[in-house]
């Protein structure tokens, strides 16, 4: 949860190509954001205001919303964090596990929660776009192409899962 709502770091230029928006696209939502923010006041520069694509901003600025890492408080209310302390095998996932993925998304917390445990980690996501620092495998690498991951997910999620069981069972 560090994204602020707009500029390079901000929620278009983060997430937008991961969604799918091309430059231009990324510019068009930047100034939209930046317009946003001038009207309703706030701080876009907050510490997860660019998360969800400015949803939180939009709570914090025009409601008094409180802010927190949501990967954390979910891992909490779940049980995970408990869980995985006394874990001998950890996968996560996601579509697309990239350098924001530890940047206060759900995967990155996973992994933090049995970082310098002996815990074996793994992380099966659509595309593998960085490192991890633990087993990984990507959906569109065991299809050949994206376009043959989504055309079968079932199968490429099933040989993901066969892979996972043989690298850390």
């Amino acid at each position: 949860m560090t994204a602020p709502l707009f500029g390079p770091r901000g929620a278009a230029a983060v997430f937008g190509p991961q969604k799918g928006a091309g430059p231009d696209d990324v510019a068009a939502l930047d100034a939209a954001l930046a317009r946003f923010a001038g009207l309703l006041g706030g701080d876009p520069e907050r510490a997860g205001a660019g998360a969800a694509g400015g949803t939180g901003y939009g709570f914090a600025a025009a409601w008094g919303a409180v802010l927190e890492p949501g990967s954390s408080a979910i891992a909490e209310l779940t049980g995970l964090t408990a869980a995985a302390a006394g874990a001998d095998v950890l996968l996560t996932g996601e579509g697309r596990f990239d350098a924001t993925s530890r940047t206060g998304k759900a995967v990155g917390n996973a992994l933090e929660l049995v970082a310098g445990t002996t815990a074996r980690a793994g992380v099966i996501s659509g595309r593998v776009d960085a490192d991890p620092g633990c087993w990984s495998v990507a959906l569109v690498d065991l299809a050949g192409s994206p376009d043959e991951a989504l055309r079968d997910p079932a199968r490429w999620l099933a040989e993901a899962g066969a892979a996972a069981a043989r690298a850390l069972g």
